[in-house]
């Protein structure tokens, strides 16, 4: 666990080899959760951190959930059932936490045949990885404030683009704003493209993030940018910076995919992502699907 501010503490969930997700607990009055990680994280990541300063699952009074993908919200039940905590999340990733057999074949599935997968297989882990289902107590929206008490007051800003419900909470009076993976940069490194659901909609977010001028960005996974190294903390100089290389990033795609896409009924799936990543600039180190998985 890291010390990012004297009312927050950033805990590492491990999923597998070098790949992790970060959780923020914030410590007002209430302790706010900021994210669960996968299913065995509370008992494996997050219950050991939290002693280290001497809490306890049972201590967590409030979760909010940043999106609803399986890496943010798997230790959501584990939690409330130790805890009681409210479960907040953007209405409109909240199906994620009812039906989220119905998510993922929405989603997931559809990508996942045209690329050769096993759905089932990857179904599995989904699910698996969700742990299981809890409905949420609320469906927050744009500029729902929560209220931690002793000044910790967060306001919801709504950032669809990675997930249709995806939310950065900003606390102003600090300059904080945590992003969850609202903002995925050009991912983690390896050469794979971010999920990106709607490319409009998330430039729309990343200049409204700008227009914030936040002093410090909390990703939830360390993304990097075109010429800076991945990291889940941008703060000073490295803020705008990361959020002009995001924004020139997914300019290039959308010219990319203009390119590509009236070619769309003669290729294959793998194919045109192929294509797609031929037509980024080279500094911006992205690989074929087929060297990348």
């Amino acid at each position: 666990m890291s010390n990012i501010h004297p009312k927050v503490e950033q805990i590492r969930v491990n999923m597998r080899d070098d790949v992790y997700v970060e959780a923020y607990l914030l410590r007002g009055e209430q302790n706010i959760l900021i994210d669960t990680g996968i299913a065995p994280a509370p008992d494996r990541d997050i219950a050991p951190a939290l002693r280290t300063i001497g809490l306890d699952l049972s201590d967590i009074d409030l979760i909010i959930n940043t999106h609803g993908h399986p890496d943010h919200i798997g230790g959501n039940a584990r939690i409330k059932a130790a805890s009681g905590a409210e479960i907040w999340i953007h209405g409109e990733d909240a199906p994620f936490l009812n039906d989220r057999e119905r998510m993922f074949e929405l989603y997931n599935a559809p990508v996942l045949k045209a690329m050769g997968k096993d759905a089932q297989t990857e179904k599995q882990m989904f699910m698996t990885l969700s742990g299981p289902a809890v409905p949420p107590d609320r469906r927050i929206d744009d500029g729902t404030i929560i209220d931690g008490g002793n000044g910790l007051k967060l306001k919801t800003i709504h950032l669809p683009g990675h997930s249709l419900g995806s939310v950065g909470f900003f606390w102003e009076k600090e300059g904080i704003l945590f992003l969850g993976d609202s903002i995925p940069g050009l991912h983690v490194g390896g050469g794979t493209l971010p999920i990106i659901m709607d490319l409009e909609n998330y430039r729309k977010s990343l200049r409204r993030v700008q227009e914030l001028h936040p002093d410090m960005l909390l990703n939830g996974h360390p993304y990097r940018g075109i010429t800076l190294a991945p990291t889940s903390v941008r703060q000073g100089k490295e803020v705008n910076q990361f959020l002009g290389e995001s924004l020139e990033f997914a300019e290039r795609l959308d010219e990319a995919i203009a390119v590509v896409a009236p070619r769309r009924d003669e290729k294959s799936f793998i194919d045109l992502c192929n294509e797609i990543i031929g037509q980024l600039p080279r500094e911006m180190a992205f690989s074929p699907i087929t060297q990348t998985g």
